[in-house]
């Protein structure tokens, strides 16, 4: 598991998806791109009070992902054109 401090900057953008009926929603905190992958912790409607899962993803993949959800009409929260402008930045 990943040491819970090294979510504790201000580098991370907070995404929120929607879900269909009887679907949990799903939260992200979502790291800068390095090396080619975003660090990324994750909870959802039924694991709120936990440290949550945390994993490595390649950002097109994650992007990916987001954009099928908003192609599904569920809620992703921030706007699609900010969660892009994260995921590409180079950290440059």
């Amino acid at each position: 598991m990943t040491d819970p401090h090294e979510f504790s900057t201000n580098e991370f953008l907070t995404v929120r998806l929607g879900a269909a009926p009887g679907q949990p929603e799903r939260f992200l905190l979502v790291g800068r791109p390095r090396d080619g992958q975003v660090r990324v912790r994750e909870w959802n409607t039924n694991s709120y009070n936990t440290v949550g899962a945390d994993f490595d993803v390649d950002p097109s993949e994650l992007l990916t992902e987001i954009e099928s959800a908003y192609a599904a009409s569920l809620e992703v929260t921030p706007e699609m054109y900010a969660i892009r402008l994260w995921l590409h930045d180079t950290g440059g």
